[in-house]
């Protein structure tokens, strides 16, 4: 059957509005208009991992960066602003922890290695590493009163690191910037080490108006000499 002149330019006009409408629909929807774009995991895993660590859930921010960061002791020194987000929390939990954190229900045990604190070795090395780790952090940014505060609250709890902290925390002290209640906790404790009982209790008291829970300003058993 043979198609007049009409009807084949009816046809080509049909075939033109469908392409047109296919192309507005996959423009519409994305298509292959633009590229795919992956989002890095580490991204909201980091932001998870620091919204623990500032609610004092210690266990759950170092388990995160464990988990995403298995080998992130061998990253020292990088200047991906996540690795130095990472080792931030992983090191201030660790400090806040006394190097021992329950990390068997959270982390794989092919990855845990030494960041569970079991032995007084395993403890050591943890406290060895927030100290170094934070102290690289402090002097990226060397006035800096929140680095300031984790890294005395650190050396505070690490044999011979007493009088750094003492230094670190009074100068901070002095001028209304210690930054955490953990600072203060730690301010308070080296205060008692010299015998400054009117001293301890003010930082205590600093702690306590900072400390959303009170168990934060508790006496930990172990402190730096």
């Amino acid at each position: 059957m043979a198609i007049s002149k009409v009807g084949i330019r009816a046809i080509q006009v049909a075939m033109s509005l469908i392409g047109l409408s296919t192309a507005a629909h996959a423009f519409a929807c994305g298509g292959d208009w633009y590229p795919e774009v992956e989002v890095d995991p580490r991204i909201i895993g980091v932001l998870q991992a620091e919204k623990s660590l500032s609610h004092g859930n210690y266990v759950a921010a170092a388990g995160s960066v464990v988990r995403m960061m298995p080998h992130l002791e061998t990253l020292h020194g990088s200047r991906d602003p996540l690795v130095v987000r990472a080792e931030r929390v992983l090191a201030v939990a660790l400090e806040r922890s006394n190097g021992s954190l329950a990390l068997a229900q959270e982390v794989p045990r092919e990855i845990l290695s030494h960041w569970q604190g079991k032995t007084p070795g395993d403890r050591d090395q943890n406290m060895t590493w927030s100290v170094a780790t934070l102290r690289r952090e402090l002097a990226a940014e060397p006035t800096d009163p929140g680095r300031m505060t984790e890294l005395g609250e650190a050396l505070s709890k690490v044999d011979g690191g007493a009088e750094e902290a003492r230094t670190l925390l009074e100068s901070l002290a002095a001028r209304d910037l210690v930054a955490s209640p953990e600072g203060y906790k730690a301010l308070a404790q080296l205060r008692q080490q010299k015998g400054d009982e009117a001293g301890q209790k003010l930082a205590l008291k600093r702690c306590e108006s900072m400390a959303t829970n009170a168990k934060v300003c508790e006496a930990d058993t172990h402190r730096a000499s």
